[in-house]
């Protein structure tokens, strides 16, 4: 009965050394206000964003052709205006190599982009889609911020409503 324990709790334990890593990197963060963006991780200078304060940067415009075959009745060709990635980080004044950064909206959802993709000009933190404010995520919206990768025309990465940026 003793070795049965034993094997048991220990099953427990790893199982929870498991599970927090992935809590973390899946949770969104709730106390984290709409429309707000956290840049943290290997940085010297973490930062948090208003869409307010966002806007206060150079805007960048990439025009981008969707085509889904998931959602037909999304297909088109856009343009999503923003800051690009690079500007941000640049901002954070990033520490040390860094090889990834992970992007999460607030419903937890995520996805990684290497350092390279993440340097591109065409990958953009979108606050307006053709001219017009990106709605809430909660209000079936695509914002109040978005991820978009020019170069992934069938926007299988693109992330809607984006709150926190971790570079590792």
């Amino acid at each position: 009965m003793q070795k049965t324990t034993k094997i048991t709790l220990t099953i427990f334990f790893l199982l929870i050394i498991a599970v927090i890593p992935l809590y973390y990197y899946t949770h969104p963060d709730t106390n984290q206000p709409e429309g707000t963006l956290q840049i943290r991780g290997n940085v010297n200078n973490p930062i948090n964003l208003t869409l307010a304060q966002m806007k206060t940067y150079q805007p960048v415009t990439v025009s981008v052709s969707l085509s889904s075959s998931g959602n037909p009745e999304e297909n088109g060709v856009y343009s999503y205006t923003g800051i690009t990635l690079q500007e941000l980080l640049n901002q954070t004044e990033i520490r040390g190599e860094v090889k990834t950064i992970f992007i999460q909206a607030s419903d937890g959802y995520g996805t990684t982009l290497t350092i390279q993709e993440a340097q591109k000009q065409n990958t953009v933190i979108a606050y307006q889609k053709d001219g017009l404010a990106l709605s809430a995520l909660k209000d079936g919206g695509e914002g109040p911020l978005r991820l978009i990768i020019g170069d992934d025309e069938y926007a299988q990465r693109w992330i809607r409503g984006v709150t926190i940026i971790e570079v590792n």
